[in-house]
């Protein structure tokens, strides 16, 4: 995802104008049978799940429904991906004479044989570019609904289409009113969370007795204020996830860290570092049953999901032997939260009292770019001294350069970054050889 921003050259991205919604009444919101983000696998394999990549508004038993287009732009594609139920239309945010990348909408599953816009027309907001197809799974009669984008003057390569999965449409649709905060259930029928083995599958730990490099697994889901009739098509995937982890005297070993958010880009290849699939943690997308195991760990702490995120974990071998609060927040796109704990114990054979002290950051690892002095400022605060290195890769994964190698002293620390070509990188920061904090870098000129 580092690459794919700085590939972005834009005909017309920037913040996408709010829009209402694509099926009347465009001022109201409706119910949602899919979330951008949940975990699918609709008629396929086991292992093959998926992210859905956009947002499902149902219309029960009205499979006439007008679609609406929700921003002016131009039709740069229309076809199917897979038979008469998946026509879709792609509005362009940027006119045909643009071909480098440029941002639109999709709207999915329009009928081919009632009216619709064709490619190359031009649509204003609130212009009706086409009508529902009748759906075969009775009441599920839905507009699939998302952001993309791609390159080229038309967007036709069907049925392999080529668009990026950009943002989450409940970050710019209106209005979003949510009155219900996720729900949390049990992982494991012993537990509020599952505990297993880093990266693998049913090998799974007594929460009373946790040791080595663990992933957390949290099962929850959420619901808005607007119900498709049917329980199971409510649940859908909440908008951001994060932890935190506290000794029972009260010493933050994690601060509170973002686990993923259902924002900005999704690829199906990145579905396994965010849901867990094996015998004792299921996720399940379906028609029949909604079910998401999230595992909470696979994160370098920041909101993008990305395969580098399968390196984290909780290391209790670093913490010493004790009891700890496992603390896990979700949050859907109206901001409604809701936390859920779990009291675990360390078993590594060190007890807290023979471990060094804990070095945590005061502050996170941060870049903050400055155009007006012509460097990015990286910075971040220490509990206690630790031997550090903080090194800045640049997209290729080569070393840009390494600012920090060796003893640094409890406290706040800033480096001013200069003379790099203008891009996006990523900075790493590795405490006491073990403990690895990353940021991305935007540096500017």
């Amino acid at each position: 995802m580092k690459t794919s921003v700085l590939t972005l050259l834009a005909c017309a991205f920037g913040a996408a104008r709010a829009a209402y919604w694509p099926i009347p009444p465009c001022d109201s919101v409706h119910p949602l049978g899919n979330n951008w983000g949940n975990y699918q696998n609709y008629g396929t394999s086991d292992t093959n799940g998926y992210f859905h990549n956009g947002i499902d508004i149902i219309t029960p038993d009205s499979h006439m429904s007008p679609v609406v287009a929700v921003a002016p732009g131009w039709v740069k594609a229309w076809g199917t991906i897979y038979g008469d139920y998946h026509y879709r239309l792609a509005v362009c945010d940027s006119s045909p004479a643009c071909t480098g990348r440029a941002p639109g909408w999709l709207y999915a599953h329009i009928a081919r044989n009632l009216p619709h816009k064709i490619l190359g027309d031009h649509v204003n907001t609130g212009d009706t570019i086409g009508f529902l197809v009748f759906w075969p799974v009775r009441g599920f009669d839905h507009l699939h609904f998302a952001r993309v984008s791609d390159t080229g003057a038309t967007w036709q390569r069907f049925p392999n289409a080529t668009w990026w999965f950009i943002q989450n449409p409940l970050d710019i649709i209106e209005p979003t009113q949510d009155t219900l905060a996720p729900v949390f259930d049990n992982a494991v029928s012993a537990g509020r969370f599952a505990f297993c083995r880093d990266n693998a599958n049913d090998d799974y730990l007594d929460p009373d007795s946790l040791s080595g490099d663990v992933d957390i697994i949290a099962r929850l889901y959420d619901k808005t204020g607007s119900s498709t009739g049917n329980s199971e098509w409510d649940k859908l995937a909440p908008y951001e996830l994060d932890y935190m982890i506290r000794r029972q005297d009260g010493l933050v070993v994690q601060p509170w860290t973002v686990a993923f958010q259902f924002s900005n880009t999704l690829r199906d290849a990145d579905v396994s570092v965010v849901y867990k699939y094996d015998n004792t943690c299921r996720s399940q997308g379906d028609y029949d049953a909604r079910e998401y195991f999230f595992i909470i760990t696979n994160t370098d702490g920041d909101s993008v999901i990305e395969p580098a995120d399968t390196d984290g974990n909780w290391s209790t071998g670093l913490v010493g032997d004790a009891d700890y609060w496992v603390i896990v927040r979700a949050s859907d796109a109206c901001a409604n939260t809701t936390a859920d704990s779990m009291l675990v114990t360390t078993a590594n054979g060190v007890s807290v009292a023979e471990r060094p002290p804990y070095t945590m950051l005061t502050s996170p690892l941060r870049a903050t770019p400055n155009p007006g002095i012509g460097a990015t400022v990286l910075g971040f605060g220490l509990s206690t001294a630790a031997v550090c290195r903080l090194r800045v890769f640049d997209r290729t994964g080569r070393i840009a350069v390494e600012p920090v190698h060796g003893p640094v002293p409890a406290g706040e620390y800033r480096c001013s970054l200069r003379g790099l070509p203008a891009g996006v990188y990523l900075a790493e920061l590795v405490l006491n050889n073990s403990i690895r904090h990353r940021a991305k870098v935007v540096f500017v000129r």
